[in-house]
């Protein structure tokens, strides 16, 4: 019986260098700190949880634009995935917000330029990163590449599956874009 011939498409080549690309994060210094606030985090949130995760993501100054940490609390204890991605309070950006909702329930995706400008590379329509719908379009397109992603692209690793595939495209845009400086390969003769 012959073997099948994978399928083919225009996600491989994320895919195909995904494993190594993530595996290589996750043993980084980023990885780590990444790590120590994953492993910090309490739940139900502390003011100091929200002021560790934001510190971490470069956005402390939006603290005093999320609500309360006991009403924040009681709003993502009663939420379900991926419900709290349009919530995002007036004046917080998508890179706070997915921080937050991230290190409360890790499904969340981090939003970051690179893993936004990987996706655009992709092909999928994002808005504008301070739009309000910034955040839900991203998760959205995130969620196609988890539903898409090959079981052999994926490494083993303490990461959920959103982290994952958020460091592999912040990496894959890196990536590519190291391969178009060098130019087309040539064949030797």
């Amino acid at each position: 019986m012959p073997r099948a011939r994978p399928e083919t498409g225009p996600l491989d080549p994320f895919f195909s260098g995904l494993r190594d690309r993530a595996v290589a994060n996750w043993q980084s210094r980023d990885g780590y700190d990444y790590d120590s606030v994953l492993y910090s985090m309490h739940y139900p949130f502390t003011e100091s949880d929200l002021d560790r995760i934001l510190s971490w993501v470069g956005r402390r100054g939006e603290r005093t634009h999320l609500p309360p940490v006991v009403s924040l609390n009681q709003d993502l204890e009663g939420a379900t995935y991926p419900s709290m991605a349009a919530k995002a309070p007036r004046g917080v950006s998508s890179h706070a917000w997915s921080a937050v909702l991230h290190f409360c329930d890790p499904s969340y995706p981090l939003y970051t330029d690179a893993a936004a400008q990987g996706l655009e590379r992709l092909g999928f329509r994002l808005m504008a990163p301070e739009s309000p719908n910034a955040y839900p379009t991203f998760l959205s397109a995130v969620d196609t590449l988890k539903e898409r992603a090959p079981v052999w692209s994926i490494p083993e690793t303490n990461w959920y599956l959103a982290r994952v595939i958020e460091v592999g495209l912040s990496s894959w845009k890196a990536a590519t874009r190291q391969a178009a400086a060098r130019g087309p390969s040539r064949a030797r003769a």
